[in-house]
């Protein structure tokens, strides 16, 4: 696959090392530049330097949860990021939790990488049209 000039930022955070250094050079090779932390403190630090296009973060990094942090930090501070929810452990609480955090999608592990493909990619056409849409407002 040819490689977009601008490819789409993700920032990918999970602290499986496993599956950060499986997923990444997958998404890249499907034309994002990727990112890729395995803590909180690592995440928060990425937000605050860099401006990504697309957050996937599991939900249970260190502690139950935690991802919410991280996801909250990137609503306030890039409030145009496309929020997505990496999760091993689904809950219909975690759920409506992340619905609150305004988050794009939920997946559930293992996932089906053209399944988050597709929607990343969806999510951000979606983003486009809205930006290109009040520009005309």
């Amino acid at each position: 696959m040819a490689k977009d000039k601008n490819p789409r930022r993700v920032l990918f955070v999970d602290d499986e090392e496993g599956i950060r250094l499986t997923l990444p050079p997958i998404l890249t090779d499907r034309g994002f530049s990727v990112t890729a932390v395995g803590s909180v403190s690592d995440a928060l630090a990425q937000v605050n330097r860099k401006k990504y296009d697309v957050l996937v973060s599991d939900m249970n990094i260190e502690k139950p949860r935690d991802g919410f942090l991280v996801i909250a930090a990137m609503h306030l501070l890039q409030p145009e990021c496309v929020n997505v929810v990496l999760t091993a452990y689904p809950a219909f609480e975690t759920a409506v939790e992340g619905i609150r955090h305004e988050i794009a999608d939920y997946f559930v592990k293992p996932v089906q990488i053209e399944d988050l493909v597709k929607t990343i990619n969806s999510k951000l056409r979606i983003r486009s049209s809205n930006r290109s849409s009040k520009r005309k407002h």
